[in-house]
């Protein structure tokens, strides 16, 4: 177990290694400088890790300072906001390296700026503010988004600036792209388990981690928030679907099994063995009932009533039954054939319980055609 452990963070500690060099390589250098002083944390001696430090930090430096200058000199749009966030990586690369005694030994006085931040920080607040206005203003799903990420980075830089918090609210309802999931309705008897089915999907596409631009609504949901408007609507029906097919059948089978001990004989005074074959007959009954159908999944766009994607998904359950009798001897049967005999006709499940097994198959199928039509969406 010891030797496991080692083996784990010697791995871990190569992959740290690895990474930060490759983000030298790539000119990424404040992730260069992160992950070199993370593998020192932990590996102080290794020895591609201070090389990278040594190499990463002054380039880390230098590049954030040149862009800053830059940009202030171009007196470019966003020249605060782009200011501020280097200075901030800046001075995240201080603080990592003051945490780490051997990154410090390395690098004896990494420059803070503290000072600079200070004073840009209210000018890059405004900044971030007013672009999230503009964006605002647009009055698009693709503008409120982009004003949610400036007023959000304008909360970064102060939290509560003004009125930015209901702000943010504002531009993520806007931002959000809306989906209704229709309830599948079906007779009576069976809509207990489609409510099961269409429950567990909701729970599901609720899951959908990193989109924080998309929301699955229910019916009752959109009901209670008063949806007028969803960017799409999908429709989702149970077609075709027949629950409870009942078939039955019979198999007569001979069978017979040579060598078998079958009695005793006496031949010159002496007893010996008498073998022959042995013969039965075999009755297999069989029952299966079937479940099957089809869920139809229309995504629909309600502004032009456009039918943006479509699948019907099938699935089908088959329960099986099987007993057996037999006439003639027991010993020409195998074990599997002893067992059958033993069985008895079951009941097949309620039509409910088979509705919901030719269900799970479609289940699966549908969350993945769902969850990959709104990939895209961030």
């Amino acid at each position: 177990m010891k030797n496991f452990v080692i083996i784990i963070l010697t791995t871990l500690l190569a992959t740290g290694c690895a990474s930060s060099k490759k983000a030298l390589q790539r000119g990424e250098y404040h992730r260069a400088v992160m992950e070199a002083v993370k593998t020192l944390r932990s590996s102080p001696n290794n020895k591609n890790a201070t090389e990278t430090l040594l190499l990463a930090y002054p380039l880390a430096k230098e590049n954030g300072l040149r862009r800053i200058q830059n940009v202030m000199m171009a007196d470019m749009p966003g020249k605060h906001i782009t200011a501020a966030d280097e200075y901030i990586e800046l001075n995240q690369i201080a603080e990592a390296i003051y945490s780490c005694p051997k990154a410090l030994a390395l690098i004896p006085y990494p420059e803070q700026f503290s000072k600079e931040l200070s004073s840009i920080i209210p000018l890059a607040t405004e900044e971030a503010y007013r672009f999230g206005e503009d964006y605002l203003r647009d009055n698009t799903i693709q503008g409120a988004q982009d004003a949610y990420y400036y007023f959000s980075k304008a909360n970064q830089y102060q939290y509560g600036y003004r009125d930015v918090l209901s702000k943010m609210e504002i531009s993520l309802q806007m931002a959000t792209f809306k989906v209704v999931v229709t309830r599948p309705v079906l007779p009576n008897k069976y809509q207990l388990t489609a409510d099961f089915f269409y429950n567990n999907l909701m729970e599901k596409l609720s899951q959908v981690e990193g989109k924080r631009f998309l929301h699955f609504f229910s019916q009752e949901e959109a009901n209670r928030e008063r949806l007028q408007w969803p960017n799409h609507t999908i429709v989702l029906n149970f077609d075709d679907f027949s629950v409870g097919n009942m078939r039955e059948s019979k198999n007569t089978i001979q069978l017979s099994r040579d060598s078998v001990l079958v009695g005793t004989t006496t031949v010159n005074g002496r007893q010996q063995n008498v073998y022959g074959t042995v013969k039965a007959t075999l009755e297999v009954f069989r029952r299966e009932v079937t479940a099957e159908g089809a869920l139809s999944i229309r995504i629909i766009n309600p502004a032009t009533n456009r039918v943006e994607a479509q699948r019907s998904v099938p699935g089908k359950f088959v329960w099986i039954n099987e007993w057996a009798s037999y006439k003639g001897d027991e010993r020409a049967l195998s074990d599997k054939e002893k067992k059958m005999t033993n069985s008895k006709p079951m009941m097949p499940p309620s039509q409910q319980d088979l509705f919901i097994e030719f269900t799970k198959p479609i289940f699966d199928r549908t969350l993945s055609f769902i969850r990959s039509h709104y990939s895209k969406f961030p």
